[in-house]
């Protein structure tokens, strides 16, 4: 006769599995950028492409600018929010009037994107610089708490 082996649901491979990728995800969406007010969050107006790194002691946002004067671009920040703004102007030519437009596919009109920024940044010190067509903001990041262990006392 077999000894009787107690059954758990845990122990089966799928659910096992199962648990596994529900823990992943729920780490992955704790990240700050992925809050309901994250970086990759869209705001009203047009759409703005961006990209976010994450360094050691900075985040760099990385939008896409191309044919847009950046002294046309206004970059705000007001409650840990910052705004890049700005519009893309038609650029008509005046000489040639009698040239019409058959096919329009470049984009154009004002464009707006917000990001929540995370807690753990010096936003006194964010900067942007352009290049190629690329605008980058810097946000360093504030030095973060050591994290120390509390002994418990007893009577």
């Amino acid at each position: 006769m077999k000894p009787i082996k107690r059954w758990n649901r845990d122990d089966q491979p799928l659910r096992k599995f199962k648990n596994e990728l529900d823990g992943m995800f729920e780490r992955f969406f704790d990240d700050p950028f992925f809050s309901n007010n994250s970086l990759w969050n869209r705001q009203q107006g047009g759409s703005l492409a961006c990209n976010i790194r994450e360094k050691k002691d900075k985040y760099i946002v990385e939008a896409e600018i191309p044919g847009i004067d950046p002294s046309e671009i206004d970059v705000e920040i007001e409650n840990n929010i910052v705004t890049i703004k700005g519009e893309k102007k038609q650029q008509i030519e005046t000489e040639d009037n009698d040239t019409e437009m058959r096919v329009v596919e470049h984009s154009y009109g004002s464009f707006q994107r917000s990001f929540t920024l995370p807690d753990n940044v010096n936003t006194d010190k964010i900067s942007a610089d352009h290049k190629n067509g690329m605008l980058y903001l810097h946000i360093p990041k504030t030095k973060e708490s050591k994290k120390r262990r509390i002994k418990i006392n007893g009577q």
